[in-house]
């Protein structure tokens, strides 16, 4: 979510799709940000206070990345499930509560490079995680956008790379995540 910040293709394509929803868009994310840890400088205010803030009545989960490296499925699993379940709870834009989406994470490319890992070991975790997300967004009735084997695909098909490091993507990567 925090590189989406960089590049604005999937707002650009949310806008053209749903033109007559005059959507306002928010991105909450950044960099090291876990279902159960954000951190922040002193003062800023709460995930949830944010949310208030801007009257969220849709929200992006994108979790798993991070948490993968606990290599804990399971426990990941039981946090979403208390996060989803958490944030049906709220009702941060005096319209009921939000709508939820869960991300996957992307898949890590292989740059084949000297100076990058090659994500094999990465990509067994993000698996696991990714899946876990499904089994998530399933049991809570959540919509659910598989990254993980949508990127993999990408990468297979394209020229160039569609990452900077094998994790975090491109421009152009960004571009074509968000067709």
């Amino acid at each position: 979510a925090d590189r989406m910040q960089h590049d604005g293709w999937l707002e650009s394509y949310l806008q053209a799709e749903l033109p007559n929803h005059e959507l306002v868009i928010r991105n909450h994310g950044f960099t090291g940000d876990r279902i159960d840890y954000r951190p922040r400088s002193s003062g800023f205010p709460t995930a949830g206070d944010y949310l208030s803030l801007s009257g969220a009545d849709v929200i992006f989960a994108m979790f798993g990345y991070n948490e993968s490296f606990d290599d804990d499925p399971e426990g990941f699993g039981e946090a979403l499930s208390a996060w989803v379940d958490g944030s049906r709870a709220k009702n941060y834009s005096d319209t009921g509560p939000p709508r939820l989406v869960l991300f996957c994470p992307i898949a890590h490319e292989n740059l084949n490079s000297p100076n990058f890992p090659d994500g094999a070991e990465n990509n067994a975790r993000l698996a696991a995680y990714s899946e876990t997300i499904r089994l998530v967004a399933e049991a809570k009735n959540v919509a659910f956008v598989d990254l993980f084997s949508e990127s993999k695909k990408l990468y297979r098909k394209a020229a160039e790379p569609l990452t900077i490091n094998g994790v975090h993507l491109s421009t152009e990567g960004n571009r074509q995540i968000a067709e």
